[in-house]
């Protein structure tokens, strides 16, 4: 079921309809089946890794919060990454490293090669996982307390406005609206509306009419352009993804708020940044924060007391070591080049 569908619009309103006419018990069972709903539209039996990674993190934050001792909390927040990281990698990754080591076989003269599978990447495996190791790592930290209803906690791994293209939600932001019995807000859902009705003009209007002029134009020789066209089919191509992702984001934050839910935003006009430190402050803002807060700081050796989805990587301000910030940075950006994209050119492109 994609957002810029009649059968989405169709869903999103039996939703709300059902929603404000229940109590807050039933308005969470409510939510949950309808974003499991959601997911399986495209496979259902790709719910059971959103299931597995959920009941992971679930069990091991509370064994994390019960533990006495450092290296015990340690040992069960290492579950928690090996598993998500490790789904993560068989979907995304397994058949990029198979072929490349299967190349590096040949170029030494070997014969033998390994299976290529063939895997279909699920749909939001990347924000999923990544809100559910912040859950594990923020309890971890002692900034957040594990979630006791395992129902609350479910909705906040699959809750369907986010849950396949983001905003990457923290669980400290998110879990304390979905205990509340939300108030029918006419201001709230009208502005709600309006962010879905402008996400879709980014998206059916602009963007999908934008991308069929730069798939002509990149399938064509480039030495019969000159530097104006290759300037143009650039920026095209730029916008093309700023207006097809942002409007996804959007539209997640305009269904979120239908139902009283806020979620952070993810875009604040990036192309008008004045240098890349500015840019991304405004670019997948909820991505950013992350890398921030469980990356790049964590490398850096500084120690993190709060979190947020808010303000990217760009409102980084602490004093760092100099070489560890290099370090940290270099580390950083090559391993978010290969979570763009299973392929070197994103490893360079991160580079």
């Amino acid at each position: 079921m994609e957002f810029n569908s009649i059968t989405y619009l169709l869903f999103l309103f039996a939703v709300v309809l059902f929603y404000y006419n229940l109590k807050l018990k039933a308005r969470q069972y409510l939510i949950l089946f309808s974003s499991f709903f959601f997911y399986a539209c495209w496979n259902w039996k790709y719910s059971i890794l959103l299931i597995i990674s959920g009941i992971t993190d679930y069990i091991v934050s509370n064994k994390i919060h019960n533990s006495k001792k450092n290296k015990h909390k340690l040992v069960f927040l290492s579950i928690s990454i090996i598993v998500n990281l490790g789904l993560l990698f068989y979907f995304k990754y397994l058949l990029f490293f198979t072929e490349n080591i299967n190349g590096l076989i040949t170029l030494f003269g070997g014969s033998k090669q390994f299976e290529i599978l063939n895997i279909i990447l699920p749909f939001g495996i990347s924000f999923y996982t990544f809100e559910t190791i912040s859950y594990s790592v923020d309890v971890y930290r002692g900034i957040l307390k594990p979630e006791k209803s395992f129902i609350k906690y479910a909705l906040f791994v699959a809750f369907f406005p986010k849950l396949v293209a983001g905003p990457i939600q923290r669980a400290n932001e998110f879990l304390p609206q979905v205990g509340i019995k939300h108030k029918l807000d006419l201001d709230l859902l009208f502005i709600g509306i309006k962010r879905i009705v402008y996400g879709l003009f980014l998206k059916v209007v602009l963007a999908d009419n934008i991308s069929p002029l730069v798939d002509y134009a990149f399938s064509q020789d480039f030495n019969y352009f000159s530097i104006i066209d290759l300037m143009t089919i650039g920026y095209l191509f730029g916008f093309q993804i700023y207006f097809d992702f942002s409007a996804y984001s959007h539209i997640a934050i305009g269904s979120a708020l239908c139902l009283g839910v806020k979620i952070p935003e993810n875009f604040n006009f990036p192309y008008i940044s004045l240098s890349f430190k500015e840019f991304w402050k405004r670019w997948h803002i909820s991505l950013s924060a992350w890398i921030r807060d469980y990356l790049y700081l964590p490398l850096t050796g500084t120690k993190i007391i709060t979190s947020s989805a808010k303000d990217g990587i760009g409102h980084t301000l602490e004093k760092i070591n100099e070489n560890k910030r290099i370090f940290a940075l270099f580390s950083t950006w090559i391993i978010m080049g290969f979570w763009h994209g299973s392929d070197w050119n994103f490893a360079i492109w991160g580079l």
